[in-house]
């Protein structure tokens, strides 16, 4: 495919570029599906699922693309109309897709190879009826977590010698997983769970060894406050912090943060940080309800009252650098009833959508900790009128020099502002997704996802309709358009406005 180099058409501070754009023509004779899965300065590998009407079988069609979205490889696999895709899971060197006969014990695990493309297919019989909430792979076995018969289960399936077991230890009533988290370099599983015992709600992280045996079980409980989601930041096989979000009460409405150091399997006591702590926060509000909110919540303090807030939070993976670690977390509401979309637009969720309703997002909020746990700043990037099909990341969050943009797309077009730690450097700018060809323009953009890809670079993918004018009916396309912000200017724009400043000595 040709492609096209595009000039920045925007403002002049505007840095957000977009360069190569890859337009994939939709098929008329079938219903297709489309994904896109970032493999960071590897390329990026897109996967079409068609369903011919003169055919019962699926085809999935896996193409790699390289870092200008040139192909370098294509392959197709044509699945067994008796299965059902579940999941997906994407590794360092091959990606792998969880499929379910309906009604039986039968699964199929297929392995693609991102170096070539070479395919490989394994069956397991695992249980019938499991409600499938995660799908990992550690080494040669898979990991498939979720409900069966309403109490959480961690199966663990060879590929070699198509064995399967089930973790011990889990399979307890009032019981809800949280994670399934690996860690590869020293062959460990840790499965979260949030469990409600004797009118408390008691965190665990209990560690399996590659081979499943129970090593150790780390219970977080606190009298005042419940955890509700933690993520695992290994400092050494004995030594880690613990990262997330908890509430007042068990209930799923988030309170603020927490970091607590764990020694072996003994948490030391918790820092919480309390959404009121934060500097920005509440600077999505609108300047007078948000001076009417801190108002309030400083009387309540003074009276020696707790603040209670009704927030649910989407906490993302952690981001982690040299220097510090960094939480994003989205604040969404439950919304309006929706269909499921076709576009899929993330790694690790389940093919079928949970939710009968959709979600809309308010803020996004991005908290620093320094390598030892400590919380160090906080910043806030609103969202305005954004919701999803289904529950789901939507503001991305990548560092890009000494500075953190955040972005995330809406109605054909990428919202982004960037960040210093907890000072706003470049304020919310909108730019839109452009076709390919000069002479065509969109006329509808339709299940819009965005993505970090490498260094500075960003992936924009979804649908659009393209054409010459807004009379004819033009032609779909499945879109990924390659985008780079560029910082150089960001610099010097502050440095002019600092010297335009009264009182400003050169």
């Amino acid at each position: 495919m040709l492609l096209l180099v595009f000039a920045p058409l925007w403002g002049a501070w505007a840095q957000l570029q977009q360069s190569d754009r890859l337009e994939i023509p939709t098929s008329s004779s079938s219903s297709e599906q489309f994904e896109v899965f970032s493999l960071g300065e590897r390329g990026i590998l897109s996967v079409i699922r068609g369903n011919e009407f003169s055919n019962r079988n699926e085809q999935w069609e896996f193409v790699k693309y390289d870092t200008t979205l040139k192909a370098l490889w294509r392959t197709s696999y044509k699945l067994d109309f008796r299965y059902i895709p579940v999941m997906a899971y994407k590794a360092d060197e091959s990606g792998y897709w969880l499929f379910a006969e309906p009604d039986t014990d039968k699964f199929l695990f297929l392995q693609l190879n991102f170096n070539d493309g070479s395919i490989d297919t394994y069956k397991g019989n695992l249980l019938s009826g499991v409600d499938v909430q995660h799908f990992k792979v550690i080494g040669s076995k898979a990991l498939v977590s979720g409900y069966y018969r309403s109490r959480p289960v961690v199966i663990v399936h060879s590929f070699f010698d198509h064995t399967t077991r089930v973790l011990p230890g889990l399979f307890e009533k009032n019981t809800e997983l949280n994670n399934v988290d690996i860690n590869e370099i020293d062959g460990y599983i840790n499965v979260i769970t949030y469990a409600y015992r004797k009118k408390n709600c008691v965190f665990e992280i209990k560690t399996y060894n590659y081979d499943g045996k129970l090593l150790k079980k780390t219970t977080l409980s606190d009298p005042r406050y419940s955890f509700i989601s933690g993520q695992i930041v290994p400092l050494n096989p004995n030594d880690s912090y613990l990262i997330g979000n908890y509430s007042v009460g068990c209930t799923q409405y988030s309170q603020g943060l927490y970091v607590t150091h764990i020694s072996d399997d003994t948490p030391e006591e918790p820092q919480f940080i309390e959404f009121s702590e934060l500097q920005n926060f509440f600077n999505y509000m609108k300047p007078k309800r948000r001076a009417r909110v801190l108002e309030k919540i400083g009387k309540r303090k003074s009276l020696g009252k707790e603040n209670r807030f009704r927030y649910r939070l989407l906490v993302h993976q952690l981001i982690q650098t040299e220097k510090e670690i960094v939480l994003v977390a989205e604040v969404y509401y439950p919304n309006q009833r929706s269909t499921s979309p076709i576009i899929s637009g993330g790694i690790s969720r389940p093919y079928v959508a949970r939710a009968l309703e959709g979600y809309r997002y308010t803020h996004a909020i991005v908290c620093g900790f320094d390598r030892s746990g400590k919380f160090i700043w906080d910043n806030t990037i609103t969202i305005k009128d954004l919701t999803s099909f289904d529950l789901q990341e939507m503001v991305q969050v990548t560092p890009v020099d000494d500075y953190f943009v955040l972005a995330y797309p809406q109605e054909g077009e990428i919202h982004t502002e960037v960040i210093s730690r907890n000072k706003v450097v470049v304020e919310t700018e909108k730019f839109k997704i452009n076709p390919k060809s000069e002479k065509e323009k969109v006329l509808n953009n339709e299940d819009g996802y965005l993505s970090p890809w490498y260094g500075q670079y960003f992936l924009a993918y979804g649908m659009q309709r393209i054409g010459t004018s807004s009379v004819v009916q033009g032609r779909e396309v499945f879109y990924v358009n390659k985008l780079t912000y560029k910082t150089d200017e960001i610099g010097k724009i502050e440095a002019k406005e600092e010297a335009s400043r009264p009182g400003h000595q050169p």
